[in-house]
């Protein structure tokens, strides 16, 4: 216990001295580097929102039905249609029927 009593008089005054400044600079070097945090908290928060919001809208994208998926049931109504003989041909149908035979134009020529 003698380790942390001053030996001489003036000395606890000193040390007590030492210590107050040791702990004001503590307190500068918090208040300077609180404000540096506070920056840069404030901008991680605003990518991370960001993100967030480019995650949530390609969920939400994900869980609409895609052109292929529609393109896709128009076809096979249009099939059905062709299939039935005596049925009126709809819009899709004469569409698909066109595209049929440019395909096979296209074809032809390349052969």
């Amino acid at each position: 216990m003698g380790d942390f009593l001053p030996s001489q008089p003036g000395q606890a005054s000193t040390e007590y001295d030492r210590l107050r400044r040791r702990f004001e600079r503590y307190r500068q070097l918090h208040a300077s580097r609180q404000q540096q945090y506070d920056s840069f908290a404030s901008d991680a928060y605003n990518q991370q929102a960001h993100e967030t919001q480019v995650l949530h809208r390609r969920w939400q994208d994900s869980k609409r039905p895609t052109a292929k998926s529609a393109a896709s049931a128009k076809m096979s109504s249009s099939r059905a249609a062709d299939a039935m003989p005596g049925a009126i041909p709809t819009a899709a149908a004469s569409i698909t029927t066109v595209r049929r035979h440019t395909l096979t134009c296209l074809v032809l020529r390349c052969v």
